[in-house]
């Protein structure tokens, strides 16, 4: 198992991850995350996800105590095919 402590984080490849789908069964929890065209799929144990799920709510918790409440109003995007290009 690798050590946390060790990871130096800025050394990591990235992916920019825009999105996140996902299900479960009695014995396991699927989930994709996605990244432009790419999409990057996980199996793990309910006991991992939830402390997957706590280990995120912290993160958003302190993000939000120091920079303020996260916007969750979806953004308004405009189609690029509009009713007046239709003739």
């Amino acid at each position: 198992m690798i050590d946390p402590k060790k990871i130096d984080f800025n050394q990591l490849p990235k992916k920019f991850c825009d999105g996140a789908v996902g299900a479960y069964g009695k014995e396991i929890f699927s989930f994709a995350l996605t990244s432009g065209n790419s999409i990057d799929s996980f199996a793990t144990t309910p006991q991992v996800m939830k402390s997957i799920a706590l280990w995120a709510q912290g993160q958003v918790q302190n993000y939000e105590k120091q920079f303020g409440e996260i916007d969750m109003t979806p953004p308004e995007i405009q189609s690029p095919l509009q009713v007046a290009d239709l003739k």
